[in-house]
């Protein structure tokens, strides 16, 4: 018996020896952003006031002991406050922070891989988190886009929508252009340069950042800029599964439902929503099934694997613009063609993508990507019935290096990018919305390369130097099987695109940048051909030069954060389009254009949450753009490339002089929110001859909700909106240079929805 109690008192022994051994085993981890995947350096470790740890140059921390169930905070200037729960036999973490949106001057930025905040990187660029996009109902980007100084989102219907950076991109015909558009580091951009966003579930989205101007450093073409957004993944620790229902206005309807897992080891979101929308014109319902997902992979501490699924459904119908006398006798009418014709569009996205980041070392690490990206488009319009096949794919690399030099510390990055992509179209009589005879069958198979090369290097520890340059190529091979003279390939002359920029720090209140930079956007793949559809031997590029100064700071301690950038942009090729016929547009070098402007953004903290018992936040906010954009030497030529006009020195089309988006946000520590904002835009000229402007307008929007967690499982989030308080009447996207043929009047307006409401509620349920 003895023996037998000997036996187990030892048993006992050793189980409870190894369990306090197993409850109090070191811990170690990396600390990353959650969206951009960049480790954070300086990350406190605590666990109440009392510091245990601080995260290195590569995010790595380690804690001597600490017992299983221990709770931590991880604290980061510009990160919410990250709790940790320390599990029995769970030793590495991948501790994950989320962005701060009352500090987005010190969030560190992915798009130029220096791993600096906003406020320490060179250029105007601008950070918008998942709570700016939720301020208002989040079935679109505009109000959030709208809300970064510089940058203009236009749209009526959930159908059409076109986004513009510093004027570049307000001439777009369809679609995006001039602006190239990134998902996860994948290209959402064709390799013709265009781009739509309508495969984006909104409410996936969990950043986004802009950059403004030129970003020849890391990303080749485009004169516009660079918006690079990252879908959310799953809060750190947290697992969890979400209803969310949301009703509006004009037959607004959308029921989504989301998984988040957020694991030391896996990363999960997942995401399938159903949204309809009646339209608040005539002809302009639109209806979306969205499925995403977004997996991040820890396999070992030197390794990141990403996975990104996304599947979207769209059928949108297309009201078209309307006159202005339209507009005063009904504005909730069709365009007459487009209701004849059924225009709309109706596809389905599929959009696959891996990647890897692996660090070799201290000094060395590598980040690639490989997609692939197709859809088909049924796409009926007023003067032609297109269907279209478009399958794409490609792949992105970039490798950093430090080599750790003693003096002028220089940090290195080059890298690569190849985008091809396969048009198969076919162009049909529109017979009332129905296909009639062909009218062309031709493939386009579109080739972009880029290599890209950037240093930054330290002149002293306040001063840095960035020196960017990237090498591009385009290629465009036209296959007409119904006309096969006109076959052919387009390639481009090859643009080698630098930029250098010099950053200053003065501490905390200041940050002065200036920088100068070079940029170039090929026309897309639809505006190369001549009048008779031949390729037109002679179109280039446009070009741009960018010459900008940025101050960024914190003031009053640091409760009000600032972002003021002047800049000088000239523009030469511009591409002018002319209209030959309905149906038919032709395209040439003919434009220069200057672009000046400020722009400015503001925000002030009332207080910090710890100083207030009742708010947690309390911040308004001001964007303010001015724009001073003219034609310098700018012609309209005939199919014979004739001079019939000439626009020297009037305002450049589509732009509105000022603009200013200001609001209030207002949090609660019981649950009630307010977010308010303000919108106003100043008239703009319609036509290049200035003869015609849209009125300027101001949009004044709110939103209530409270959020709550009951008990320890369910949290739960209802709210309701006003858009458009002021029931003003008013168009946000219009067609410049709108033609009346036969002494009618120019269809320039498609007007937005008066005021109209909303309402939802998300309920969580946490395991």
């Amino acid at each position: 018996m003895d023996r037998y109690r000997y036996i187990l008192l030892s048993i006992g022994l050793v189980f409870c020896f190894l369990q306090s051994q197993a409850q109090t085993q070191p811990i170690k981890g990396h600390i990353y952003d959650s969206q951009t995947r960049q480790p954070l350096a300086g990350v406190v470790i605590a666990t109440g006031q009392t510091v245990l740890a601080k995260s290195d140059a590569q995010g790595y921390f380690e804690l001597v002991a600490a017992p299983a169930g221990t709770a931590l905070n991880a604290r980061l200037s510009g990160y919410k406050v990250q709790m940790i729960k320390l599990i029995a036999g769970v030793s590495e973490l991948n501790v994950q922070l989320d962005a701060d949106a009352v500090s987005l001057n010190e969030v560190r930025i992915g798009s130029y891989n220096g791993n600096k905040s906003s406020k320490e990187t060179p250029g105007s660029i601008a950070v918008i988190t998942a709570r700016d996009i939720t301020r208002g109902s989040a079935v679109s980007l505009q109000p959030a886009l709208n809300g970064i100084p510089g940058v203009r989102m236009e749209q009526s219907t959930l159908s059409e929508a076109r986004i513009s950076i510093r004027g570049n991109g307000v001439r777009a015909a369809y679609g995006i252009r001039n602006v190239k558009v990134y998902l996860n580091e994948i290209p959402v951009t064709e390799a013709d340069g265009t781009t739509r966003i309508e495969a984006l579930d909104v409410n996936s989205i969990g950043r986004a950042e802009v950059i403004k101007g030129p970003a020849s450093s890391i990303y080749g073409a485009g004169t516009g800029g660079v918006i690079n957004f990252q879908l959310q993944r799953s809060p750190y620790q947290e697992q969890s599964i979400e209803a969310s229902g949301l009703i509006g206005a004009y037959g607004l309807h959308r029921l989504a439902t989301t998984y988040r897992s957020g694991g030391d080891k896996l990363n999960s979101y997942v995401s399938y929503g159903w949204q309809e929308y009646d339209g608040y014109r005539e002809h302009s319902n639109d209806m979306r099934r969205f499925l995403s997902g977004n997996f991040q992979l820890f396999p070992s501490d030197k390794r990141i694997v990403t996975l990104l699924l996304n599947r979207t459904t769209q059928y949108s119908q297309i009201p078209g613009s309307l006159t202005q006398d339209q507009v005063s006798a009904n504005p909730l009418q069709a365009n007459a063609t487009n209701l004849d014709k059924q225009a709309g569009r109706y596809q389905t996205w599929t959009r696959v993508g891996l990647g890897q980041q692996y660090r070799f070392n201290a000094q060395f690490s590598n980040s690639t990507s490989v997609f692939t990206y197709f859809y088909d488009l049924n796409h009926p319009l007023p003067y032609a019935y297109i269907r279209n096949f478009y399958q794409s794919y490609g792949g992105r690399t970039r490798f950093s290096y430090d080599p750790d030099f003693k003096v002028l510390p220089t940090h290195f990055t080059m890298g690569a990018e190849f985008n091809e992509g396969l048009t198969k179209g076919t162009q049909y009589v529109n017979n009332q919305g129905k296909e009639g005879a062909v009218n062309s069958n031709i493939d386009y198979r579109n080739t972009q390369f880029s290599l890209f090369y950037q240093s930054e290097t330290k002149l002293s520890p306040q001063t840095t130097l960035t020196l960017g340059l990237s090498y591009n190529s385009l290629k465009y091979d036209v296959r007409d099987y119904l006309k096969q003279n006109q076959s052919g390939i387009k390639k481009f002359d090859p643009q080698a695109s630098p930029r250098i920029a010099l950053s200053h720090s003065f501490g905390q209140a200041l940050s002065l940048h200036a920088s100068v930079s070079s940029g170039f956007s090929p026309p897309s793949s639809s505006e190369i051909k001549n009048v008779d559809g031949s390729i037109n031997p002679t179109l280039q590029a446009e070009k741009a030069m960018n010459y900008e100064i940025n101050a960024k700071g914190n003031l009053l301690k640091s409760r009000l954060a600032y972002d003021l950038a002047v800049f000088k942009m000239d523009m030469k090729g511009e591409l002018i389009a002319q209209s030959i016929q309905q149906g038919i547009t032709i395209y040439n070098n003919a434009g220069k254009t200057s672009h000046n402007g400020l722009e400015l953004a503001l925000s002030y903290q009332v207080f910090k949450p710890e100083d207030h018992q009742e708010l947690v936040s309390l911040r308004p906010f001001v964007a303010l753009t001015y724009s001073d954009f003219k034609f310098r030497d700018y012609k309209t030529l005939n199919a014979q490339s004739q001079v019939t006009a000439t626009y020297d020195g009037n305002k450049l089309t589509g732009i509105a002089p000022w603009v200013l988006n200001a609001g209030i946000d207002l949090e609660t520590r019981t649950g009630i929110y307010f977010y308010g904002s303000y919108f106003y835009s100043d008239r703009l000229p319609l036509n290049d001859a200035n003869v015609d402007f849209n009125p300027a307008y101001q949009v004044l929007n709110a939103k209530l909700g409270y959020k709550k967690q009951l008990g320890k499982f369910l949290e739960a989030n209802v709210y309701a909106g006003l858009d458009n308080l002021l029931n003003k009447s008013y168009s946000s996207i219009v067609s410049l240079n709108a033609v009346g043929y036969g002494g009618a009047q120019p269809a320039y307006y498609n007007p937005s929805p008066k005021r109209n409401g909303y309402a939802g509620l998300n309920l969580k349920y946490l395991f």
